[in-house]
């Protein structure tokens, strides 16, 4: 493998199996082999066939791979004005992934110490409620600007 992005694909393509690596190819509108060589790490993949991963398989841990370490959050774009039932699913959901990242916090320190694997179950919940609260921010500021 030549890179952490080679081996995030190997491991949902391969590994978890996650994706049929010829539907994306399909979808991403290249050849299969292609697509093979970039999952087994034998080419790099090229910023724009990214774009075009992202949109094939609706996978945004593509983009955090990118994101992160920059210290961002992707935030995928919703509709342009919510209803009231909309915001209120978006309110429940948010206070769905705010229960679940304390649940992992409570449950890392439960014995007292924090272990490396507990503080990856952290980041990555406190990570899904950034995401989900720059959602909700992004789709209210769309009805102020409207």
């Amino acid at each position: 493998m030549n890179s952490g992005f080679a081996s995030l694909l190997y491991v949902n393509f391969v590994i978890k199996k996650k994706y049929r690596i010829d539907d994306v190819a399909k979808e991403m509108r290249i050849a299969t082999d292609t697509l093979y060589r970039y999952v087994r790490g034998e080419n790099i993949i090229p910023p724009d066939r990214i774009i075009d991963l992202v949109r094939a398989t609706g996978d945004i841990e593509y983009l955090e791979f990118f994101c992160d370490p920059c210290g961002y959050v992707p935030v995928p774009q919703g509709p342009a004005r919510l209803t009231k039932e909309e915001r209120e699913k978006e309110q429940i959901r948010l206070s769905i992934f705010t229960g679940k990242a304390l649940e992992e916090i409570e449950k890392a320190y439960e014995d007292g110490k924090l272990e490396r694997s507990e503080l990856q179950k952290i980041e990555k919940a406190l990570l899904r409620l950034q995401q989900k609260a720059a959602e909700l921010r992004e789709k209210i500021k769309k009805e102020v600007e409207l």
